[in-house]
């Protein structure tokens, strides 16, 4: 039981550990390939995040973080909502297999 309760915390953090590796890539390497694979991450949620560009910001650095926000740590939020929704569906459904 506590294995299970590990390995969902771990699952349910995977998406802010990707996006955090991705942050520290681009903050170091800024290559294109990184580019892609964040906005691979952020590519489902783009129906949701795509509302208008981004504000200006009078500081270069406070900019960044707006977009490191937006395409990475946003999506990493709504997968980890979604994979939570999907854990707590599959326990519902197993639970009333249980009991039946």
């Amino acid at each position: 039981m506590a294995t299970r309760n590990i390995i969902r915390r771990l699952l349910l953090l995977s998406p802010f550990g990707i996006a955090a590796v991705l942050t520290v890539l681009m903050t170091n390497l800024s290559s294109e390939r990184v580019a892609g694979y964040v906005f691979l991450f952020a590519t489902p949620w783009a129906w949701l995040l795509d509302r208008g560009s981004f504000p200006k910001l009078p500081n270069r650095a406070l900019e960044t973080l707006v977009v490191y926000v937006v395409l990475l740590w946003v999506p990493a939020l709504l997968y980890s909502g979604c994979l939570w929704l999907l854990l707590r569906a599959f326990s519902y459904a197993t639970a009333r297999v249980r009991k039946a």
